[in-house]
């Protein structure tokens, strides 16, 4: 009786330990967390990186982080009122299409509660009336993978230089 007791009590024990490493093994094999997303909306996206803005502060996430830089930063006041200036004179029902571009546009602008977004845009072909938007987040990731663009003789600087984001 006392060793049909002891195999027992071994037999419970090597149970736990089995279920209690496959609980450990398919623990690590559930659905993946996807990264965590920059604060702020999407409002802008191209091939090379996402825009994503909370008021002033922009993050740029690089699609392939090998190869395209992400950064942050927080909008000149230029910037800022390009962007929210720009926003304000829009019609959230209208039609923003260009159809007699040369190249088709490889960036998309997102504008929240607009009925027909996304707007394909890029710098070389937007709407005239959302141009000014795109070039405020062109001059921002130029800014990151060089020098400030010049835009009517003068350097468009989009990114205030002294005010990296919180880590």
């Amino acid at each position: 009786m006392a060793l049909h007791a002891r195999r027992e009590g071994v037999g419970l024990k090597y149970e736990t330990i089995t279920i209690l490493a496959l609980a450990i093994i398919f623990a690590g094999c559930g659905p993946e967390t996807p990264e965590d997303e920059p604060p702020g909306t999407l409002e802008y996206e191209i091939p090379e990186a996402r825009f994503y803005r909370l008021d002033r502060r922009l993050d740029i996430v690089g699609v392939d982080p090998s190869v395209d830089r992400s950064g942050c930063g927080f909008l000149t006041d230029r910037a800022y009122e390009d962007l929210t200036g720009t926003l304000e004179g829009l019609d959230p029902n209208a039609e923003y299409r260009r159809s007699d571009c040369e190249y088709s546009p490889n960036g998309l602008l997102y504008i929240e509660g607009f009925a027909n977004g996304p707007f394909a845009c890029s710098w070389y072909c937007c709407h005239s009336e959302l141009l000014p938007m795109v070039i405020v987040y062109w001059a921002a990731g130029s800014s990151l993978y060089g020098p400030d663009p010049n835009i009517d003789g003068e350097p468009y600087v989009a990114l205030e230089p002294d005010m990296p984001c919180p880590e």
